[in-house]
């Protein structure tokens, strides 16, 4: 009994995130999609066959402390995001809406890929002089209701090209 401190332990809630973040990126996403499509049942989100849960859950899996939060951060795959007013006001100026809408023009000629969705976006960011999180903060924003995402194109590629496009041009509006 000498070794034991006299102070009672703790419950430390940092470590028990990291420890759950750990298994949920061990887990194979079989087992996460039975999972996340109940909580996102619980939410009144249905999960369609597109995109596939499996490749939303890729994307998104390394980012979550817990399944809740990870069913949370993805529903606006299955349904139209609340764009974030703070985000909106910040990210989607006047000066930025020609480029994006310039965008939209390229975006609809392409083959749906990630890597052609990219390399659009890099020519609007070359044509207009801008840095890249100039166009892709609007672009998320847009797309998801927030300003912080996985790699913007792999989540264009994921919602699919009518999807992106419709989303943009009604935030053009």
């Amino acid at each position: 009994l000498d070794t034991i401190p006299p102070s009672a332990d703790q419950f430390n809630t940092a470590k028990l995130k990291w420890l759950n973040a750990h298994y949920i990126k061990q887990t194979y996403n079989v087992y996460l999609v039975k999972d996340i499509t109940k909580r996102l049942d619980k939410l009144g989100v249905t999960v369609s066959e597109q995109p596939a849960l499996s490749a939303v859950l890729d994307l998104y899996k390394e980012r979550a402390n817990t399944l809740n939060e990870l069913a949370a951060s993805i529903v606006y795959f299955y349904q139209h995001p609340v764009i974030d007013e703070a985000a909106a006001e910040k990210h989607l100026t006047a000066e930025i809406k020609p480029t994006l809408a310039a965008l939209v023009q390229s975006l609809s000629g392409i083959d749906w890929q990630a890597e052609a969705i990219h390399h659009e976006i890099e020519a609007a960011v070359t044509s207009n002089s801008l840095k890249f999180p100039k166009v892709a903060m609007p672009l998320r924003v847009m797309l998801t209701g927030i300003a912080q995402s996985p790699s913007i194109d792999q989540v264009m590629a994921l919602l699919g090209k009518d999807e992106v496009l419709a989303r943009i041009k009604s935030s053009l509006r």
